[in-house]
């Protein structure tokens, strides 16, 4: 039977319901809810990092922030400190505006503006209580009240300077203007009309569309956006995130950590030198990326790239051969000889390439890489001394993925759309719990086994749908030790790290049975009912059932 809606549940659901909206015909409880949010930050123990959705948080005492606060105020005088932390505040909001697309994926405008406050309440600047707000991109309007309660900032302000006669909330104000002018696609003005700063029981704001505050508009240059720029695209529902955006260049170096950017400068330097390289770092940090990327940049970029697997040679293969006519060092010439474990070289190789680099300057670069400690290799007489430092005059370390966990982000947004596009199969986003997961996971393989990851997290999901961690994690893997299991509703059970009874890790079938048990015994053996509380379709449930052997019927209080 054909499932039939209203003709005025067919206009709710139309695609101009996103061009308009009123806060007050929004669902009670539409997500991104605060525990949604709340879900999306997670603190990262012992490794020093909290995450809000893929992005980078640090935590600072409000005292703190009073004195910077104070400090700046009297350095820069009010007009530029307001001028400062106001332009700080909208840089803040397109952040959060942005984490609302990418993370929730949410398809009403009405819910996604909705998110502004909820976030606002959850960073803990203030609460914030929605009077009501309304929207129509069509007529450029957009109209908002808002109360705040507790203001962190005109605290810090009444302590330090006593009571205002302006109103001092000026980085919380910068915020909501920043997250709805990025949703919108035009810019809107936040004013607070009444402030706890200058004594008042609380805080007011009102948001209006630029145009309707008049002529002046000094917050247009603030965040600049001058007038005649003032309308962009409006805002659509995310559809493919793949298919709008640039193909990424080859062998770009992604990452902006400390320890990739040190790697990525001295690659760029040594670029316009003939000179040998070595790149040392674990298996599967990217070191032959890295080598075609100096090829690409150097002198003889259209000049060939050949790459030989050293290992090869101390197992009896000799194709292709190193030396002699249509030899690598042969066929290299003009371009980039790139030797892969380089300290695996047999020792009569490793003479007579140390004897061919000794007779001159050769007509190629010689790039070689290991994963091996050089200090092992030749302390153990296992690679010659003469040799490495002939090779290593310019050495290079490529740190480990766990020492870059800042690039994660990037690293999967760029795998994500690289195999997406490989396949031809483009997804939405990833899922919050799975993004959530690889954030921790320690990555023994490091680059390589992220890129396999996507990748076969690609080829299992559904085509225009979210990469979930069963697409991700093959339950080989072992589940990082704080995990204890997932609630039915998808979010991972973190253990108390003092806790005595920790148990090892666990392989993630495991984890992943143990949720929908638990999802279908709260349903009574409802396997709908079961689906919607673990964010999934019935087919998807039904297909994972099936494959961990689990009889939704043995789950059902009438049996």
């Amino acid at each position: 039977m054909s499932n039939r809606i209203t003709l005025t549940e067919a206009a709710r659901r139309a695609p101009r319901i996103t061009a308009r909206g009123d806060s007050r015909l929004l669902e009670e409880g539409a997500p991104p809810t605060l525990a949604d949010l709340a879900g999306a930050l997670q603190f990262a123990l012992g490794d020093g990092r909290i995450w809000l959705s893929d992005e980078r948080m640090v935590m600072m005492q409000t005292r703190v922030l009073g004195h910077l606060r104070r400090e700046v105020i009297q350095s820069l005088g009010i007009d530029a400190a307001r001028s400062l932390f106001y332009r700080t505040g909208w840089l803040q909001g397109k952040q959060y505006a942005e984490l609302v697309r990418k993370r929730f994926n949410q398809q009403d405008l009405t819910a996604a503006l909705a998110a502004g406050p909820r976030i606002h309440t959850m960073e803990g600047f203030v609460k914030v209580t929605t009077k009501r707000f309304e929207f129509d991109i069509a007529r450029g309007h957009y109209h908002g009240e808002f109360h705040w309660h507790d203001s962190t900032e005109a605290t810090e302000h009444l302590a330090h300077f006593g009571l205002s006669d302006c109103p001092t909330c000026w980085m919380q104000v910068g915020a909501p203007a920043g997250f709805t002018t990025a949703l919108l696609g035009q810019p809107v003005i936040f004013r607070e009309v009444e402030c706890a700063g200058q004594g008042a029981e609380r805080c007011v704001v009102i948001g209006r569309n630029a145009a309707a505050w008049g002529p002046d508009v000094p917050e247009l240059e603030e965040f600049g956006r001058a007038p005649s720029q003032s309308r962009s695209q409006p805002w659509k529902p995310p559809v493919d995130p793949l298919a709008d955006r640039v193909p990424d260049m080859p062998h770009t170096i992604i990452g902006r950590s400390t320890g990739i950017e040190r790697a990525r400068r001295l690659l760029e330097r040594v670029a316009g030198y003939d000179q040998p390289v070595m790149f040392l770092g674990e298996a599967g940090t990217g070191k032959e990326y890295f080598a075609r990327r100096l090829h690409d940049i150097g002198r003889t970029p259209k000049g060939p790239f050949v790459a030989v697997n050293c290992g090869a040679y101390g197992e009896g293969q000799s194709d292709p051969p190193l030396f002699g006519p249509q030899g690598a060092l042969e066929r290299a010439t003009g371009g980039t000889l790139f030797l892969n474990d380089v300290f695996s070289l047999p020792a009569a190789l490793q003479s007579r390439l140390a004897v061919h680099l000794g007779e001159g300057r050769l007509p190629l670069r010689i790039v070689s890489a290991s994963a091996a400690v050089p200090k092992g290799a030749l302390e153990t007489g296992r690679f010659r001394s003469d040799l490495y430092f002939r090779l290593s005059l310019l050495p290079i370390v490529i740190p480990p993925l766990r020492d870059r966990r800042d690039d994660l982000p990037m690293l999967i947004d760029h795998f994500l759309r690289q195999h997406g596009r490989a396949h031809g199969k483009p997804l939405r986003t990833i899922s919050g719990a799975a993004l959530d997961l690889l954030l921790r996971y320690g990555f023994p393989g490091n680059v390589r086994e992220l890129s396999n990851m996507i990748e076969r997290g690609v080829i299992y999901a559904e085509p225009g749908g979210d990469l979930d961690i069963s697409h991700i994690f093959t339950g080989v893997e072992q589940m990082p030790e704080f995990v204890e299991g997932l609630h039915s509703s998808g979010r991972i059970i973190r253990k108390s790290p003092s806790d005595p009874t920790e148990l090892p890790p666990r392989p993630f079938t495991e984890v992943e049975a143990e949720a929908y048990r638990a999802a279908l015994e709260a349903a009574n053996g409802n396997v709908s009912a079961a689906a919607r509380a673990l964010g999934l379709t019935r087919a998807k449930l039904d297909y994972r059932l099936s494959k961990l052997g689990l009889n939704p019927q043995l789950f059902s209080r009438g049996r």
